[in-house]
């Protein structure tokens, strides 16, 4: 059997509130080494005879109880999250589903606390933001999770690919609705380069309606998790990176544009790790800082700093074949994309950045889709065609 992946503690240690949640996936039962082992890439009937020891399947649930764990993982679920994996029986996930919500809960609390008391001083603005996006993240997480662990099927909705493409490329249309700006129809194009455990990606949004672009370079390296297939085989979906971008916004027909740079560590851990009830699903964080550099017509640059962390909850969709893919719901704290803040009113206005949801699907080896739509001041929606000219890894 697989021994567990290094990709576990590096993220439980930088996620903290990991370290108080078992790693086993269920009382009694041994630690699956990741969610291919449920659901391994070759036909059953090439498995090695004593595959089946390395997940034990769980006694099947009736449909009637399965139903109404889903119901308590919405009502008290909403608040006392876990609650349906309780009442499906999964107490230890339930427990540490709750642990992660204390995590979260005490996060939110010391970090609005921190801000009042502080009057949100500049000084001290950027732990505080760091450790309330933080733990909304933990909270939201902890609460899709007990949703996702109580409906999924047996094994989990998919497993992750345990190799990256060397090349993926991209080309759709993009819409954008925001009251402010004239454009609204975008031309979007992409690339991803990878070489084992380096990535380089180029991006640009081209309005067509409008003189509005935005290019985006990025570079990251990946500590663990997938890399190219020539690289050290990764054992599940999780990974820890850090990544450097350069982006510059030009609204030439509005007289100004943006440059910022930015560097951010950010990772995922697939949640099979802390239940065998969560296989196939992950979640993401990251944590960042930018510097931007606004110019209006032919002023001097005027500077701007930025926190930009963010969290998600997604699933793997398939196992084996085609199609495959996942799909992501996304908190995105920065402002400064075409989606930006949320637009509220009172105390929080102009605090909050945007959500989203993301879907990525591959048809056949070469050709995929990604669809997603955003939401903050304005609304961002865009679908494009998926290319990888190798095929799958």
């Amino acid at each position: 059997m697989l021994r567990p992946p290094r990709t576990t503690g590096y993220f439980l240690a930088l996620l903290v509130f990991l370290a108080a949640a078992p790693v086993q996936a269920d009382e009694g039962e041994e630690q699956p080494a990741s969610p291919a082992t449920a659901a391994p890439a070759v036909a059953p009937s090439a498995a090695p005879a004593g595959a089946s020891s390395a997940a034990p399947a769980r006694q099947k649930t009736s449909t009637g109880r399965r139903a109404l764990a889903a119901a308590g993982a919405v009502v008290p679920g909403a608040l006392v999250h876990g609650a349906g994996h309780f009442l499906l029986g999964e107490g230890r996930t339930g427990l540490s589903l709750l642990a992660l919500e204390g995590a979260g809960m005490g996060l939110v609390v010391g970090g609005l606390g921190g801000a009042a008391v502080s009057g949100a001083s500049r000084r001290v603005i950027a732990p505080i933001v760091l450790a309330t996006v933080t733990g909304a993240g933990l909270f939201g997480i902890s609460l899709l999770a007990d949703i996702y662990g109580v409906l999924a099927p047996e094994g989990g909705t998919g497993s992750p690919p345990l190799a990256l493409p060397w090349v993926e490329t991209q080309l759709g249309l993009a819409y954008v609705h925001d009251p402010t700006f004239a454009y609204s129809a975008f031309l979007v194009s992409g690339m991803d380069l990878r070489l084992r455990s380096i990535r380089l990606s180029g991006s640009g949004w081209f309005a067509l309606d409008d003189d509005n672009a935005r290019l985006r370079a990025e570079g990251a390296y990946r500590f663990v998790g997938p890399g190219t297939s020539d690289g050290p085989r990764a054992a599940d979906g999780s990974f820890l990176e850090i990544e450097g971008a350069l982006t510059h916004h030009r609204y030439t027909s509005d007289g100004f544009s943006i440059t910022t740079g930015e560097v951010t560590l950010q990772g995922r851990l697939d949640l099979a790790h802390i239940g065998r009830t969560l296989r196939g699903s992950f979640a993401e964080m990251g944590w960042g800082v930018a510097v931007e550099a606004y110019r209006y017509g032919r002023r001097p640059f005027e500077g701007n700093e930025l926190l930009i962390p963010h969290f998600a909850f997604g699933m793997y969709l398939g196992h084996e074949g085609y199609p495959r893919g996942e799909a992501k719901v996304f908190y995105e704290h920065r402002h400064d994309g075409y989606a930006a803040g949320a637009k509220i009113t009172g105390l929080g206005s102009g605090v909050p950045g945007h959500l989203g949801l993301q879907g990525r699907l591959y048809a056949s080896p070469r050709w995929g889709v990604l669809a997603d739509v955003q939401a903050g001041s304005a609304y961002v929606g865009r679908l494009s065609l998926l290319l990888r000219p190798g095929g799958s890894p």
